[in-house]
């Protein structure tokens, strides 16, 4: 009896204990060949490789899902990450100014500024026919930018977007806040490949 009783109190404590928000992960190996940046098959920090991974949420009735892990890159100068079912699904990093981002916070504005140390993220999904996109409402959080082993490294949690309504805004999304969350990094040759203009 005290054996089932031990294990009940085990499977209890397991079940209430909540599964920490783990973002990334590096491929698994006995060793450390994915982990360790001294080592030819290293994953990136934390398993990022010009990758990246978004988690949104709509503030509908639905409570829409976002999420996706795709590639994270620059395209001529921007910070891009592109993802989802159809790959339609993109993420702008406009930080206004020309040059890659220091290591620091970024406050997340309606008008990034490297000089400013601010930052626009935009998230838009062009699936299904529709244009959907959300700009920053003011204040909406903050973008971190690290470098790790040479990667430049970032994070954010928690913005609040707005849906943008345009001539070219084809959605029915209108006055939504997406909750916007990522995380991702950029290889170093990535980071290099940045021209000034």
């Amino acid at each position: 009896m005290k054996p089932l009783v031990a294990l009940l109190a085990l499977c209890v404590l397991t079940i209430t204990h909540a599964a920490p928000d783990t973002w990334g992960k590096s491929p698994t190996a006995t060793d450390d060949r994915f982990s360790n940046p001294q080592k030819p098959l290293y994953a990136g920090p934390d398993g990022w490789w010009n990758t990246g991974e978004v988690r949104a949420e709509l503030n509908d009735a639905r409570k829409t899902p976002y999420a996706y892990k795709g590639s994270f890159t620059l395209v001529s100068n921007e910070f891009v990450s592109v993802g989802g079912p159809a790959k339609l699904e993109t993420v702008l990093f406009d930080f206004v100014e020309n040059g890659v981002p220091a290591p620091g916070d970024y406050k997340v504005t309606a008008k990034g500024s490297l000089k400013n140390k601010t930052v626009r993220i935009s998230f838009a999904d062009q699936a299904g026919g529709k244009i959907r996109e959300w700009t920053p409402t003011e204040n909406a959080g903050v973008l971190t930018v690290k470098m790790v082993h040479g990667f430049l490294y970032f994070t954010c949690r928690d913005l609040k977007l707005q849906a943008v309504s345009s001539p070219m805004a084809n959605h029915d999304v209108a006055n939504s806040i997406l909750t916007f969350g990522f995380e991702g990094a950029l290889s170093p040759s990535e980071v290099d490949s940045y021209e000034k203009k």
